[in-house]
């Protein structure tokens, strides 16, 4: 029998009964303390299967406790928290989940869009500071419709995100360093462009990209200096594939370019802890609503019993 442990605060129930009924010994973590690099690398040596997400790093101190075969499997899109080492290593599985929150950030990218568009920030904070008329606001509200959506990246969320684009009758063009693999997009009306064609010409951008080492600072200052000054800038990827400082520092030069943020904010709390009317950041909690918790747990439990299943 192989045992897993859950590294994750409340793991469904639904995929625990999934993992029990396949035979997994089941170990929770109920200390709602995320474990640290010493105690991920004895629950390694103990387990056969860690079930984890991005707070938990899985670095080289702990890859070396590794000595018999292991899966690692997160609920997460992105897997930039495990050492490529962990990847190469024939002892070593790593999953991930694909599909769950795709629905989930798709919603947060369309409210960042409407509420920055819509100026719903700045109302809020005018009313709060006692100036809530609308002469007030630095800008009026503006109508998404029929405007230019720019898409960087090609993954589940942005076919997510061009479902709901159409209700808004959005000229939506797309960068992918692979279109080829994506020729079904140009059946819902999807242009491919260049990345600098995207930057240049769009109403509203966004970025959904994973972090890797080519993605790492894609989106450059050079870059952002392609942009529109009255254009719309969401991204709820990971912060290292855009120079943060430089498109803050742009949203600070021209109050009419909007930046709407999902990250996590690590070394960038400085940065955005001051109040703009036309920034809004969440932190990193585009994926994680109460449905999509509940799908990424259930997925990545149906994958394990997959790949268990399949090395019996």
């Amino acid at each position: 029998m192989k045992k897993a442990y859950v590294t994750v605060e409340g793991f469904s129930e639904k995929a625990k009964k999934t993992l029990e009924s396949a035979g997994i010994e089941l170990t929770i973590n109920n200390e709602n303390v995320t474990p640290n690099e010493e105690e991920l690398g004895i629950l390694i040596k103990q387990y056969d299967i860690i079930i984890t997400g991005v707070s938990c790093k899985f670095t080289k101190k702990i890859f070396e406790q590794i000595s018999t075969p292991k899966i690692i499997a997160t609920v997460s899109v992105g897997v930039d928290h495990i050492d490529k080492r962990f990847f190469e290593s024939p002892l070593v599985r790593v999953i991930k989940i694909s599909k769950a929150n795709a629905i989930s950030v798709a919603e947060h990218i369309f409210c960042l869009i409407l509420a920055l568009n819509k100026r719903i920030y700045e109302s809020n904070n005018l009313i709060i500071n006692r100036n809530g008329c609308r002469k007030n606001l630095h800008e009026k509200p503006e109508e998404i419709f029929e405007k230019t959506l720019g898409l960087i990246g090609c993954g589940n969320i942005t076919k997510e995100v061009v479902k709901i684009a159409k209700a808004f009758n959005l000229k939506i063009k797309c960068y992918t360093k692979n279109p080829q693999k994506h020729k079904n997009m140009l059946k819902q009306g999807v242009e491919f462009l260049t990345l600098d064609e995207i930057l240049s010409e769009s109403d509203i951008i966004n970025v959904s990209l994973p972090l890797t080492e080519e993605t790492k600072g894609l989106i450059s200052r050079k870059k952002i200096e392609l942009i529109k000054h009255n254009a719309t800038f969401i991204s709820t990827s990971r912060a290292e594939i855009i120079d943060l400082r430089a498109l803050i520092n742009y949203a600070d030069k021209y109050e009419t370019f909007y930046v709407g943020l999902d990250i996590d904010l690590d070394r960038y709390k400085e940065l955005l802890c001051k109040y703009r009317k036309n920034v809004i950041v969440s932190p990193h909690t585009a994926g994680v609503s109460k449905q999509s918790i509940e799908k990424m747990d259930v997925e990545i439990a149906n994958r394990i019993v997959d790949l268990v299943n399949f090395e019996k």
